[in-house]
This record gives C-alpha cells, sequence and structure tokens, in this order.
C-alpha cells in the first residue's frame, strides 16, 4: 500500500497558477484564463469596459464579470491567480492607469497587475506575447504602436478625429460622405459610392444625408461607412480607389515615422495589421505594397490570437 506524507498532499493540493487576460473595448469586455502551459482553460464576456462611454462604475463592474465568469468556466477561484494583464484605450496618461489599477485591487487584491494601451495588447496578438516590432491598428481611429529589443517605445497617431487619425475609420468614412455630396453638386467626379451610401443608410434622395449626417452625434456612426470604400473599390470606382490610397499612405507615413523613432528601418521586425479596416482586403493590399517600398525589412503579420489571449500571454510572461 502506498502512502503520501502530510507535505506531500500538501504540495499537490495547491492550485495550480492561472493568468488573466482581458480586452476592454467599448462594445465588449472579454476575459481569458491560461495555464502554465499556455492553454486557454476558461472565458468570459461582458459588455464596454470604456470608461468614457459607460462611466466608471459600469466599466468596473464589467470588468469584474468578465473575471469572474472565465474563472467560473475554469473551475477557478480568485485566490488561483498569479498575474494579470488588462488591455483598454484610455488608459495613455499615468492617472487613467492609476484609476483602473484602483479598480483591481478591489477586484483581485494582491495580485501583479499591468495595464496596457489595447495597441499593445493588438501588436502581442500577432507576436504571441513578444513586446518587439510595431502594430498597426484602423478601427474607428487608428493608433501605430511599437518597441524596439530594448523596450524602448514609440507611438503616432491615436489622437482621435479631430485630432488627426487620418487612415483610420473615421477619416475613411468621412471621406466617403464628402466624395458622394461633391458628385451631387458636380465639384468632384461622379462615384458609385453615392448610391451605394444612400442604399446603405436607407435614404431615399442626397439631401436626406444632412438630416442623418448631423441627427446624431458619435465617430462610430462615420466610421461604419468606411466598408463602402472598400467594396466600391473592389467593384473599380475610381474614387473609391482614391479614398484608400490615401488611407494606406496615412498608415504608411506613421509606421514609417514610428520605425525611425525605433532605429527600426534597416532592422526585420515583426509588423502586425490590426482592427477592422485591416482584414484582407483592398486596403490591407494597398498598405501592404507601400510598406514594401518604405519599410521592406518589416514582417507583415496577422493576428495569430485573440487580444485578450494575447494580453494573458503578457501576464504568464510576467510583462
Amino acid at each position: 500500500m502506498t502512502t503520501r506524507n502530510d507535505d506531500d498532499m500538501t504540495a499537490n493540493s495547491l492550485p495550480a497558477p492561472l493568468f488573466l487576460g482581458i480586452d476592454g473595448g467599448g462594445t465588449k469586455t472579454s476575459c481569458v484564463v491560461l495555464n502554465e502551459a499556455a492553454q486557454v482553460v476558461g472565458q468570459g464576456r461582458r459588455g464596454s469596459s470604456n470608461r468614457n462611454s459607460v462611466g466608471d462604475a459600469t466599466a468596473a463592474a464589467n470588468v469584474a464579470a468578465a473575471i469572474d465568469d472565465a474563472l467560473a468556466a475554469a473551475g477557478a477561484a480568485k485566490a488561483d491567480v498569479a498575474a494579470l494583464c488588462l488591455g483598454m484605450s484610455g488608459v495613455g496618461r499615468p492617472a487613467d492607469r492609476a484609476l483602473v489599477a484602483g479598480w483591481m485591487d478591489v477586484i483581485l487584491p494582491g495580485v501583479p497587475t499591468a495595464i496596457y494601451n489595447d495597441a499593445i495588447i493588438a501588436l502581442a496578438s500577432g507576436t504571441r506575447g513578444r513586446l518587439f516590432g510595431i502594430v498597426i491598428v484602423s478601427g474607428t481611429g487608428m493608433i501605430v504602436y511599437g518597441f524596439d529589443a530594448n523596450g524602448g517605445e514609440a507611438r503616432a497617431g491615436g489622437w482621435g478625429p479631430l485630432l488627426g487619425d487620418e487612415g483610420g475609420g473615421y477619416a475613411i468614412g468621412a471621406a466617403v460622405l464628402k466624395a458622394a455630396t461633391a458628385a451631387v453638386d458636380d465639384r468632384g467626379p461622379q462615384t458609385a459610392l453615392q448610391p451605394a451610401l444612400l442604399q446603405h443608410l436607407g435614404l431615399a434622395q442626397p439631401s436626406d444625408l444632412v438630416t442623418w449626417a448631423y441627427a446624431e452625434t458619435g465617430w462610430d456612426r462615420i466610421a461604419q461607412l468606411a466598408v463602402l470604400a472598400a467594396e466600391c473599390a473592389t467593384q473599380g470606382d475610381l474614387v473609391a480607389n482614391a479614398i484608400l490610397d490615401q488611407a494606406a499612405a496615412d498608415l504608411a507615413v506613421a509606421a514609417a515615422a514610428v520605425a525611425r523613432r525605433l532605429n527600426l528601418t534597416d532592422a526585420a521586425f515583426p509588423l502586425v495589421f490590426s482592427g477592422g479596416n485591416l482584414r484582407p482586403g483592398p486596403l490591407f493590399e494597398r498598405l501592404t505594397q507601400k510598406l514594401a517600398i518604405v519599410l521592406p525589412t518589416a514582417q507583415i503579420r496577422t493576428p495569430q490570437v485573440e487580444p485578450a489571449e494575447a494580453a494573458a500571454l503578457l501576464a504568464l510572461q510576467g510583462q
């Protein structure tokens, strides 16, 4: 008969450490639980944790609920968590990170927590947790973020639509609107964007665009029109193609600026495409072509894992 002493039983009963990653977005908050072997053992999802959209109380509550859901799915408890990494927008300033750190002190007291801009998590999603290289994000807005081999950081963009973010969804969508109204006035060339825009929005005539454009605020509704540029460009529309050419040029300029500041222009490095506008398609292809000229040593990549899993990998690696 085999017996074990108390020390063996205590050691074997200790829970294996778990590592949490959180992707806090404008529409949802995702949490992933990894074990020591980097295997996903639990996931949770709740509503937005963008504090600028839903407020601090709701944002913190959604983060806490996503963590609870993920740990429940993993059959684990908060005491099993060894480290956590959280990626979200709006944490670029120390005061913002301190505020979010305060949430985590309440939700998971004593657990080491890293808080990153969501662009950094997007980079990690294409490098499987390695913070080296550059990421280009084009969603509602845009940002380019990078790290050199020594941990030095640089960024371009991320200013918001009023201050820049050329190459982001809002800029592309706004260009679609302007191209359509210019065509109606005969101030610009005729374009398939004009009928496509009316059909997309369910409007009867061009003058209805005024009511639609000014009836509500919000950057997202303009950014969602970027898909029309891709659709019409694929059909050969010259105006739509010009809009995407400009967006690709703007993103390439931002990427080159970050590469120069990190001294990566002559080095091989991963360059990750992220965001809804940089899925395979006409903008993806144009940007790839422009980067081949301005950053020929860049190794283009797409995300290999979801952002929340990338954040968990950073937690596992102690970053």
